[in-house]
């Protein structure tokens, strides 16, 4: 008798599906890739990763799923799964890496890349015990005639489970362990590749009712000239002329033959950095068009929300050069603010959504949290967009930003990565961390941009403490002086309650006769909403005050006349350097730089930052009272020398992530343990949100009410502020609980001041 692989669908027509939908997706890679012995195992993958659903109790449990009343338990097939391709490869003699790759995608598919020891599991416990129970009832003919593959062949009797842990620990493992760290990592690489490729293709055909539509390629051309065309000519100045110069060397350097894969953009702030990756990218993608057929996926990789929004501005309005309306098949913004919209493009809601998941588009504009998801995390639903990652062109911007302990497993499997088909990263910052060794840069002299950029001068003032109070009744009595001057001023603190501090003093102390100079306040107390609108005023270039904290200081493009900073690593404080005269439309500006504490004379810096950061910047600046901008990058340049020496830089993640080991949540590697917060929502934001969270609620249909939450997550995420409050706080207090989220009361939140807590913890600090 046939076997269901669905409740409409016979396994051996999955089977055809999913190798249509493989040979799909090997379309949007080069041969170099999909050549490769490990993308050649696809269709054997294709045909065997669901042999566990040949069993008596899956085929009676998908006939009528919601009639089912049988053992839940002995329905499940990924370990069954597992168990019969060890069985297999054994008969057949496979090579053990194969068999170990094989059988390790068919046991995730459903949840996770499994680490080592969750394939051992099959040898004893509950899935043993559980195996013997599915062994007996096993369609063992019709999972031969379904899939081609002999099962009928393999011995059942005398526990199987016990002969496949002694495959995996007597074959398997032997071979595993002796590959070279290198060889490990690029092994994991290359079983992600097969992963993602699999679990892609296993729900195309079920999420499309079209499969014309995905199996469809139509590869955009894009021209470096657009870039040209956007730019147009740049008014006179100083500043635009090095712009110029940069990007001509820029490409001069790109179009150079070479072999190199990874590459660095080492410039200062202000220079075009955005346009200069595109220059790189534009030009890199038409080479590899010309020479391949396949143009590469761009994918710019972003740490902040708060220039998510800019950058993407600036792609689109390039890609319109080119085209009238660049719909989502052109380009896309994946984080957590973004529409789940593929962009202006009309299809079924059930193709969209998987279109967005699987990244099918030209162009990403992403998040280091989401990029570092589809790279390192085992999830099935993270590991789907893994294979986009390969043969694709990666720019990497504000690479600063990334903790010391990413050095190494970043430079491990980049290199890796740039193994996988024709993939080639760009690593941009103006203080560059030397995490990976092996770059080339496209601008070779970048020493010569940063000697003729002289727009600011930092002034340290960091020799005795300054209380906090102490500095805000110092501004005050000067804030008559900035305005006078109409001077942009941007005041950058270190914590939350700091900052709320800096801000609701200068309020109270507002000149009337410059009533008109709006004051801004930037901070993680206002919602995303309100910090994106702010920033968008910000850059229109009027006076104007702004207090923040830290969230400002890399990439916003802002041009500041005087930026004032609590004292903080060396690479935040020439980031938030980057923000003063930005232009150069006026001589050279003060950034001044100050040691502030709270009453209790305990340092703000020291309630957010690494100690070791801290301790190397303190260092380096024990005899500087200033330095100028065109002395900043020999400074940098010791500053991180000093933290690779003395940083753990993250070898032990290396070493969990080629050895199949668990690891640390992506987000704990970005941002450290979490603390434990509260998120609530301002709803007078978006008034019509708590119907919408209410009929949302109410969709019977679990999938489809999943999906429902996942649209309206992007605006739910633009009206929360979230808070990491002291035991002794309880979200009742200033908030009512709906349909699952904390809604805050009316009182508690004001646009222009962000959330206000009854009682503030002394030294809560901003987590980003």
């Amino acid at each position: 008798m046939p076997l269901l692989s669905h409740p409409d669908i016979l396994l051996h027509k999955h089977i055809e599906q999913v190798i249509a939908a493989v040979t799909g997706i090997f379309k949007w890679h080069s041969q170099d890739l999909t050549e490769q012995k490990i993308a050649g195992w696809c269709e054997t993958l294709a045909k065997i990763h669901d042999l566990g659903k040949g069993t008596q109790a899956f085929q009676k449990y998908i006939s009528n799923p919601s009639k089912y009343r049988g053992n839940l338990d002995l329905k499940k097939h990924s370990r069954l799964s597992q168990l019969l391709i060890l069985l297999l490869a054994e008969e057949a003699k496979w090579d053990p890496l194969k068999t170990l790759a094989l059988s390790a995608c068919a046991l995730g598919h459903h949840t996770s890349f499994p680490t080592f020891e969750k394939l051992r599991e099959i040898g004893g416990g509950d899935e043993a015990r559980l195996l013997k129970h599915q062994c007996p009832i096993i369609e063992t003919q019709g999972l031969q005639e379904e899939t081609n593959f002999p099962v009928t062949q393999i011995s059942l009797d005398n526990r199987p489970w016990a002969n496949a842990k002694k495959i995996i620990d007597q074959k398997i493992r032997p071979v595993f362990d002796s590959l070279s760290l290198d060889q490990a990592v690029d092994f994991r690489l290359n079983t992600q590749f097969l992963f993602s490729t699999l679990l892609e293709a296993d729900k195309a055909f079920l999420a499309i009712p079209d499969p014309e539509t995905y199996l469809a390629l139509n590869r955009k051309k894009w021209e470096p000239s657009w870039i040209d065309k956007k730019i147009g000519t740049p008014a006179d100045g100083e500043i635009n002329t090095i712009r110029q110069a940069a990007r001509k060397a820029l490409t001069e350097q790109t179009k150079a033959e070479h072999s190199n894969r990874i590459f660095n953009l080492t410039a200062p702030t202000g220079i075009g950095k955005t346009m200069l990756a595109a220059t790189w990218a534009f030009e890199q993608r038409k080479n590899i068009d010309a020479e391949t057929g396949v143009p590469p996926k761009i994918i710019v990789v972003l740490p902040f929300l708060s220039i998510i929004d800019q950058t993407a501005r600036e792609y689109e309005t390039l890609l319109r050069v080119g085209m009238a309306s660049p719909d989502g098949s052109w380009f896309m913004t994946i984080h957590s603010l973004s529409d789940r919209q593929y962009n202006n493009y009309k299809m079924e809601e059930a193709t969209e959504s998987f279109f967005i998941d699987t990244w099918r588009t030209e162009l990403v504009i992403t998040t280091y949290d989401q990029f570092l998801l589809g790279l390192l995390s085992p999830k099935a639903r993270h590991q789907m967009r893994f294979h986009n990652l390969c043969d694709a062109l990666i720019i990497m911007d504000e690479v600063q930003s990334l903790p010391c302990r990413l050095w190494k497993p970043l430079e491990s499997l980049l290199l890796g990565l740039t193994k996988l088909g024709s993939t080639r990263v760009l690593l941009m910052s103006a203080t560059l961390p030397p995490f990976i060794s092996k770059t080339m840069s496209l601008l070779p002299n970048h020493e010569k941009y940063f000697a003729n950029f002289k727009r600011y001068s930092i002034h340290f003032h960091i020799q005795e403490k300054t209380k906090l109070n102490d500095f805000i009744n110092e501004i005050c009595k000067q804030l008559p002086e900035w305005l006078q001057k109409e001077n942009r001023v941007l005041l950058t603190l270190n914590t939350r309650r700091s900052a709320r501090a800096v801000r609701d003093a200068l309020a109270s102390s507002w000149v009337k006769e410059f009533s008109d100079v709006p004051l801004f306040f930037i901070s993680a107390d206002v919602t995303p909403s309100d910090r994106l609108r702010n920033i968008n005023q910000i850059a229109l270039g009027h006076p104007c005050i702004v207090v923040s904290t830290q969230c400002i200081e890399a990439g916003v493009d802002i041009d500041m006349d005087l930026v004032i900073r609590d004292f903080a690593p060396l690479d935040s404080l020439v980031q938030i350097a980057g923000r003063c005269n930005r232009e150069g439309r006026k001589a050279r500006c003060i950034v001044k730089i100050v040691d502030l504490v709270s009453e209790n004379g305990r340092r703000f810096s020291e309630m957010i930052y690494d100690d070791m950061h801290m301790q190397v910047t303190r260092q380096l600046l024990s005899n500087i009272d200033e330095i100028q901008e065109e002395d900043i990058l020999e400074l940098t340049n010791k500053y991180f020398a000093a933290l690779a020496e003395k940083k753990n830089l993250g070898d032990e993640h290396v070493e969990r992530f080629a050895r199949w080991q668990e690891d640390f949540p992506v987000r704990t590697l970005l941002r450290g343990e979490d603390t434990e917060k509260d998120s609530f929502l301002i709803l007078e934001q978006d008034p019509s949100l708590k119907n919408d969270m209410l009929a949302t609620a109410r969709i019977e249909d679990r999938w489809k009410r999943r999906e429902a939450w996942r649209k309206l997550a992007g605006r739910i995420a633009k009206v929360t502020v979230s808070i990491y409050a002291n035991r002794e706080f309880t979200p009742e207090s200033i908030a009512s609980e709906w349909c699952g989220q904390w809604i805050l009361n009316e009182g508690y939140y004001d646009s222009e001041r962000g959330l206000t807590l009854p009682q503030e913890p002394e030294g809560d600090a901003l987590i980003l």
